[in-house]
């Protein structure tokens, strides 16, 4: 009797104890945030610290590991001094990213959580050295008119001293922290090292991201 009866419990807990775990398990897993990011080492003499954006998503293989294609946006503001030497008006620089990595979640109870995120991929860094100009038009539009950036039939823009580009793959390794606030969706904090080997000095940055993970 007693046999029959624990068998009975048994066959009653599993399915209850399988359907709980599915439905804090999904498939799939997407990001989207941004924050401020870092240079590191030889990219810390020429640039400040910029904003950074990030959004993916990808496949959770199991309860352990995932995959997420991501891509990046990070600014490289030029620092003044390095302006001042080059001597041009203004300077600009940016990295674009597109990397596969995986995600390791790290087993906790609670709505809190950890995981160590790393991968590689490509990495676009690019800039220019622009002056201000006037652009001639032999009608002014409306808009601009109104916007009171036309006068004369000539448009401030900016002029292109110089630009360059150079592309690399890359890598990437960090970790970060969750907050599960309903149905899979979670606050996340991340810091994570990226690196490449682009043209005659590498892009090293150090990204603080925050925002949705689910």
């Amino acid at each position: 009797m007693r046999v029959r009866t624990l068998l009975l419990l048994l066959s009653c807990t599993i399915p209850l104890s399988n359907l709980g775990l599915g439905q804090e398990f999904s498939r799939w897993n997407a990001t989207i945030g941004g924050g401020v990011g870092f240079p590191q080492s030889t990219t810390a003499d020429f640039a400040n610290n910029g904003a950074n954006f990030v959004a993916g998503g990808g496949r959770n293989l199991n309860r352990y590991l995932g995959l997420d294609g991501e891509f990046m946006w990070h600014a490289l503001p030029i620092k003044q001094n390095v302006i001042n030497d080059l001597q041009v008006p203004n300077a600009s620089a940016r990295v674009y990213a597109v990397t596969l990595n995986a995600i390791v979640p790290i087993p906790t109870h609670g709505r809190m959580g950890f995981y160590g995120i790393g991968g590689g991929g490509w990495y676009h860094r690019s800039g220019e050295l622009t002056a201000p100009a006037l652009v001639p038009g032999s009608v002014c539009d409306p808009f601009l008119i109104w916007w009171g950036d036309c006068v004369d039939g000539l448009v401030p823009g900016q002029k292109v001293l110089a630009s360059s580009s150079s592309d690399a793959f890359g890598g990437n390794i960090g970790g970060g922290i969750t907050y599960k606030f309903g149905s899979g969706l979670k606050l996340f904090g991340e810091v994570r090292y990226h690196h490449a080997p682009h043209n005659k000095v590498d892009t090293d940055l150090l990204p603080l991201t925050f925002g949705l993970r689910w």
